[in-house]
């Protein structure tokens, strides 16, 4: 008994159910080039042969090689692409071809064809021509296409193959795409692929390959290798079914590849990614059984060119944005990622669904008011013929509404060539964000009868008001499931509500930042690649000076000048004179240039002796300080007018002259030979003050110096040192370039500030970590560069700015130790160079360039900040300073109590630190016993008065267990006290 089924569509794929998928790889070695066709005189012309293989029984293969085999019984002409497969069978699929992109690209893209007569034969059985299951090697795939194309040249010697661009070749059989319950038989089917160009050569391991040449001259460079049909008899109970699929979609979709477009499933496993509600994906090219898939999507639209955005500039909050088919909303969420918003409806005409179809030679039209039985994505039993055209290709859809897609171009760039945008479900490069809050397209489920079905999209995935998904709200924000979060975890910023009810014509609004953070200004800026430096150069609106290499570029509201090659070779300072006039200084070879922002004008000095200058310029009580490769120490004046004068030599030291850290106490520097000295500044008259000469061993690599208050930090290559008593205490520290300094805690101390692959650090100037840090990037990116500093909420506590290698920008409360609400912001690259921060109208702002030579900025404070490492070498006037830290509370004690503790507590890992304060120099024993009284451990340290100090206790050699630490401390001055402390091990 022989009987024909519509079933719920089970794929469980071989290769997913794609026109280019095998086992997972679609056109399997992509191009990653789009082909141009975007206007009216744009034509794609496609040519095809029909052939035949050598008969066979090959169970493992439908059929016996020839078309109209594949079928145990005549079936007739009431089914989907009902035999004769001839000739013109093939011309109306393809016809379906050209009215499905005619209508898709809004009369953009055009295709003609042609389909050759006479049906060729190969020389081998299908078996011989596929490639074994799972395997990767394709070569007998490009064997079969060059066979095919060298008997059709040689049947048809005078025809013009050159007039053609993409090659089809309909072979007999069903594809070996799809797996049916029951269906037996198609191990070594041929899968349905593209074979393009850059295939061709990956499978040949021949770069110099041009394709496969014509007796006539020229080469066919491409095939897109199609069954007869996808339908196909399954067993079941005892009994044979036929189920229908057609071709349709495979075709739609072959084209596509054809034309650049990657596949959007998950080409790993073949489980579907964006539903049906594009055309790249197993769950549309199938939809309706294989007869016509939905309308590409917004992404895919754009890339082929049929379709323009417009966008929504990042900041600017818009209410009532209309959107419908032929408008396409692009909101920015960084410089690499961005949300294409959609208006989709099945049925705009509002007149049902046109089926136009050819059947025994006729063209015949049906219309079907709604989905009923037998027209339903997966039910198409009151079709028959070969469907030719669909008056609206969006009935293919579930639903009707607002289609919001997630789009990051990072992840597409990164994996196109290898067609895996989607392959990774958590970080997808084309990512609907579906309204039901259930991110579950692609996901398996079993009902009642233990049926396999895929997650394709729901009616409830589209935005509407109206929509009655247990988790929708009619906003889509970033508190809400799913989120406007970056794909790298970092706060968008951005709040879309107020969708309006599904319709033709639809309206929503999108709004930018909370009540503290939010995007201020975005723009592209015109900058060539090569080291950067940014600083704020106006305190009364957007300015920047960009220092490239050595040249200085101004940038205002996104529009960058040239203002002076050779300007620095050094970050630049900027100097705003009681004048009300704004200076840039930089440093070059032995000139000293000043850039005058009121008049435009560029003047330069010489150093005296014509010097070389070999430090950044430092403002210090508003004249400049220059370090040269002699060792002196100058200082330049501006005048009014905008003159520039030496004012005076003020030292010699060893040179030459690295680094100059200045404030309203004096100045740190430090030499080429390893020497530190600190000097107290009277005026203009200096005089040395505890001048240090660091060790023989410590005199080597010092990298940067800093100010806390009137104390100089020395950074060295591997440790930091500060003088104490006429002594240098150091603690280790590696891979740090340069020093940032910070109040976090309002309890005396100012911390150094520095990024450790995936942490950020704080610690004192013992080396003592801050409480509550170092501080972990959740997604364990990495941080880079100089962490800033500044109280942006207003408790006169520094809150740390730290960004990522992938252009995340944290801040992190100094207090608590966690990200300020708002954070993180992202750039959507690596940042180019430090970022500033600076106060802007009322407000703290900060500001960004990244890799791809985008301008960031935002608004991360209600009020103006209190700055404490602004930027890159502390401030705009190089000063790498900060005062003396506050101290909201007084410790009197000696040894207090509260103030011995270790972190972390219990211990997971290799170590942990035992913290204590004490108010005097004083020698820390600490004596660690287990609970039965036995001896573990004796640690002896040497602990720094009026800080916080600790001593590391590694406990890689004991037990898991609670521990006993015994602390002691004596004083210089012969206090002596104790506290006892319980330690947890767990393991």
């Amino acid at each position: 008994m022989f009987k024909k089924i519509s079933v719920l569509v089970v794929f469980i794929c071989l290769g997913s159910i794609s026109a280019q998928t095998f086992i997972g790889k679609v056109n399997p070695f992509p191009s990653g080039v789009k082909k141009s066709y975007s206007s009216q005189s744009d034509t794609l012309k496609i040519l095809a042969v029909m052939v035949n293989f050598q008969q066979d029984k090959d169970e493992t293969t439908y059929g016996n090689g020839k078309f109209g085999s594949i079928y145990s019984k005549d079936y007739g002409t009431d089914i989907i692409d009902p035999l004769p497969h001839d000739q013109s069978y093939f011309e109306s699929h393809l016809e379906f071809v050209k009215n499905y992109y005619n209508k898709v690209s809004d009369g953009k893209f055009n295709v003609v064809y042609k389909v050759l007569p006479d049906t060729l034969t190969l020389s081998m059985t299908m078996k011989n021509y596929s490639p074994a299951v799972k395997s990767s090697d394709f070569t007998s795939l490009a064997d079969f296409s060059k066979e095919v194309w060298a008997l059709a040249a040689a049947a048809y010697p005078d025809f013009d193959f050159s007039d053609y661009d993409l090659f089809t070749i309909f072979h007999a059989g069903v594809g070996r795409d799809i797996t049916l319950p029951g269906s037996l038989g198609n191990e070594r089917d041929l899968p349905s692929v593209y074979l393009g160009l850059n295939s061709l050569k990956k499978i040949y391991n021949d770069a110099s390959f041009n394709g496969f040449p014509l007796n006539s001259g020229g080469y066919i460079t491409n095939s897109m290798i199609i069954p007869e049909t996808e339908s196909m008899e399954v067993q079941s109970n005892g009994e044979t079914y036929l189920y229908e699929i057609s071709i349709n979609g495979l075709l739609v979709a072959s084209v596509a590849s054809h034309l650049g477009l990657p596949d959007l499933f998950n080409t790993e496993t073949g489980s579907s990614a964006i539903g049906r509600m594009g055309l790249m994906d197993g769950q549309s090219i199938f939809a309706y059984n294989g007869l016509f898939p939905p309308e590409p999507s917004a992404w895919e639209k754009i890339y082929l060119g049929f379709a323009e955005t417009e966008s929504v500039q990042q900041g600017e909050s818009l209410n009532n944005i209309n959107v419908d088919k032929s408008k396409i909303v692009k909101v920015p969420i960084n410089s690499s990622e961005y949300f294409l918003v959609e208006n989709r409806e099945r049925d705009i005409n509002g007149d049902g669904a046109k089926i136009t179809y050819k059947l025994n030679g006729q063209e015949l039209t049906k219309t079907f008011l709604k989905d009923t039985t037998g027209f339903y994505s997966y039910d198409i039993d009151s079709l028959s013929g070969v469907i030719t055209d669909v008056d609206e290709f969006d009935w293919a859809l579930p639903g009707n509404g607002i289609l919001i897609w997630h789009i990051d171009e990072n992840v597409i760039n990164a994996k196109l060539a290898d067609n895996k945008i989607n392959a990774d479900p958590d970080n997808r490069g084309v990512d609907l964000e579906e309204a039901d809050g259930i991110q579950d397209i692609g996901e398996t489920f079993y009902d009642v009868f233990g049926n396999e079905i895929i997650g394709e999209g729901s009616k409830n995935d589209f935005w509407f008001s109206g929509n009655d998904a247990e988790f929708y709200t009619n906003v889509f924000g970033p508190e809400t499931r799913p989120s406007t979060y970056s794909n790298s975890g970092a706060n968008s910023l951005i709040t879309f509500s107020n969708f309006s009810a599904a319709g033709s014509s639809m309206t929503f609004s999108v709004a930018f930042g909370d009540s503290i953070v939010r995007p201020l200004y975005t723009a592209s800026v015109d900058i060539p690649s090569g080291t950067m430096s940014l600083s704020n150069s106006s305190s009364a609106g957007l300015s920047f000076d960009v220092l490239i290499d050595s040249s200085l570029y101004l940038i205002q509201q996104g529009k960058t000048s040239l203002i002076a090659d050779n300007f620095s070779a050094f970050k630049p300072v900027i100097l705003n004179n009681d004048n009300g006039h704004t200076y840039t200084v930089g440093v070059y070879g032995n000139n000293v240039n000043v850039y005058s922002h009121n008049t435009g004008q560029v003047s330069s000095i010489n150093t005296e002796n014509n010097e070389g200058i070999t430090a950044p310029p430092v403002i210090y009580n508003g004249q400049i300080l220059v370090g040269t490769a002699d060792g002196h120490i100058v200082t330049y004046h501006i005048d009014s007018q905008g003159n520039i004068s030496t004012s005076e030599s003020l030292l010699t030291v060893i040179s030459p002259v690295l680094k100059i850290a200045s404030n309203s106490l004096g100045f740190g520097l430090v030499s080429g030979t390893g020497f530190a000295a600190y000097g107290g500044i009277t005026g203009i008259q200096l005089s040395a003050l505890n001048e240090v000469q660091s060790a023989n061993s410590l005199s080597a690599n010092i990298k940067d110096v800093a100010l806390s208050g009137s104390t100089p930090v020395i950074l060295f290559s591997d440790h930091v040192a500060s003088p104490y008593n006429n002594n240098l205490i150091s603690f280790p520290i590696s891979n740090v370039q340069k020093l940032s300094l910070a109040d976090l805690k309002n309890d005396g101390d100012n911390y150094v500030l520095y990024t450790n692959g995936s942490k950020l650090e704080a610690v004192n100037l013992t080396g003592a970590s801050a409480v509550n840090f170092p501080f972990t990037d959740p997604i364990d990116s990495g941080f880079t560069g100089t962490p800033l500093a500044a109280d942006i909420q207003g408790d006169s506590k520094a809150e740390i700015i730290a960004y990522t290698v992938d252009g995340r920008i944290f801040a992190i409360d100094g207090g608590t130790g966690k990200v300020v609400s708002g954070f993180p912001v992202s750039a959507g690259a690596a940042l180019k160079s430090t970022p500033v921060i600076f106060n802007y109208d009322g407000q703290a702002v900060l500001a960004a360039i990244d890799v791809k030579n985008n301008f960031h900025s935002w608004i991360i404070g209600a009020a103006e900040a209190d700055l404490f490492w602004s930027e890159e070498n502390g401030s705009n006037g190089n000063n790498s300073a900060v005062g003396s830290a506050e101290k909201t509370v007084t410790v009197n004690e000696f040894f207090p109590e509260s103030k011995v503790y270790n972190y972390p507590n219990p211990v997971y890992e290799g170590q942990t630190a035992i913290r204590y304060y004490v108010s005097e120099d004083s020698k820390i024993n600490i004596k660690i016993f287990d609970l039965a009284g036995d001896f573990v451990a004796e640690l002896n340290n040497e602990a720094r008065g009026g800080f916080d100090n600790e001593t590391i206790w590694n406990v890689g050699n004991v037990q898991s267990g609670i521990y006993l630490a015994r602390v002691e401390a004596v004083s210089s001055g012969g206090k002596t006290e104790n506290k006892v402390i319980k330690i947890a091990v767990v393991k």
